[in-house]
């Protein structure tokens, strides 16, 4: 039996197909290569198009957020507050003509929670660096006391009332952009549950990639202070 086909479904499916076809997939980034375009919400009801920032300097910083299911990744906050620190104090923004831009691959209702836990995990990173003297018996608890005074030497606190919001920070709460990207991992690094891989980009002016690093490990992750050389190198 021949199915007959209205012409105004015709032209519903033409349409259709021509809006899916204007819309570029997200492509993984290369170094050299320009970073896919994209656009989402951010955390404070604004929007953010990357295309829109050409002319200005972007690092984009994709933090791990959980390291299993509603378990905060407090290296993720030390992260945070030490990025938030040292851009303002270094300037960064007029002197590298730069946009930091914070991505999170949950909804705007989880990542703002995450951000008021913020304050706890960076307790738990000074608890690391101060463990209790009986604690210190165990092997583990020093080899971990001794990396985390090692990797994350300044002390920070924030109050949950006022944790600072320097950068815009975008919701991906579809995972477009972090899966295009090949960031979204539902177990990564030992942990199991819905988080990225760390990963940071910098695009120069014209939006190339001029630096990309994507952890292999989550203590693996570059400090602001590097960040800011590579700054001052590719930029």
């Amino acid at each position: 039996m021949a199915i007959k086909i209205s012409s105004t479904w015709i032209i519903l499916l033409a349409l259709f197909s021509g809006l899916l076809a204007q819309v570029p997939a997200i492509k993984k980034a290369y170094l050299g290569q320009t970073m896919s375009d994209f656009e989402l919400g951010t955390l404070d009801g604004k929007t953010v198009k990357l295309s829109a920032l050409k002319g200005n300097n972007v690092m984009l910083v994709f933090p791990r957020v959980f390291y299993a299911t509603n378990g905060d990744c407090s290296i993720c906050g030390y992260q945070y507050a030490e990025l938030d620190d040292t851009s303002r104090q270094g300037n960064w923004k007029d002197k590298f003509n730069l946009e930091i831009l914070y991505v999170f691959p949950f909804s705007a209702e989880v990542t703002r929670a995450w951000m008021t836990r913020i304050p706890a995990m960076l307790e738990a990173v000074e608890s690391w660096k101060n463990p209790k003297a009986e604690d210190l018996e165990k092997e583990q608890v020093k080899r971990w006391m001794e990396l985390a005074r090692q990797a994350y030497p300044k002390k920070y606190a924030f109050s949950a009332a006022n944790i600072p919001m320097p950068f815009p920070i975008l919701i991906d709460e579809k995972r477009e952009l972090s899966m295009g990207l090949d960031l979204f991992r539902e177990e990564w690094s030992g942990g199991k549950g819905d988080q990225n891989i760390p990963a940071i980009f910098i695009l120069d002016k014209n939006g190339v990639v001029q630096f990309k690093f994507i952890s292999q490990h989550t203590v693996d992750r570059p400090n602001a202070a590097y960040l800011e050389k590579i700054l001052k190198a590719v930029l």
